[in-house]
């Protein structure tokens, strides 16, 4: 998925968004907290999923990132031009950002054992 096809949302609606996707995220292990300068989700000390530039951020195993973008559901997080974090996916906006929100989740706790 390229920039230039970015579906366009007013940021009000996606920040409103965000705020509803965090608030029912919150509880147990999972807080908020700052990455990058930018809100986010973690469980425990490992963040899952950031708010980055009006766009969501999550960050899941290598093999379903890849199977997101070759379905055009996002693209690989580049915080620089040029210089990717692995892991980590920028979701399209008309993605259910939930169940991919909760798969980040589980992914990320699961590396902590």
């Amino acid at each position: 998925m390229s920039r230039e096809r970015r579906t366009w949302q007013p940021a009000c609606v996606a920040n409103e968004r965000w705020e509803n996707l965090a608030e029912g995220s919150v509880g147990g292990a999972v807080t908020r907290g700052t990455m990058f300068g930018s809100q986010g989700l973690r469980t425990g000390t490992k963040f899952f999923a950031v708010w980055w530039h009006d766009r969501l951020v999550v960050k899941l195993p290598p093999a379903r990132l890849d199977e997101l973008v070759e379905a055009a559901a996002g693209e690989p997080f580049e915080p620089m031009e040029g210089r990717r974090m692995n892991g980590w996916i920028v979701l399209g906006e008309d993605v259910d950002w939930a169940p991919l929100t909760e798969e980040a989740r589980a992914f990320v706790e699961s590396q902590q054992k």
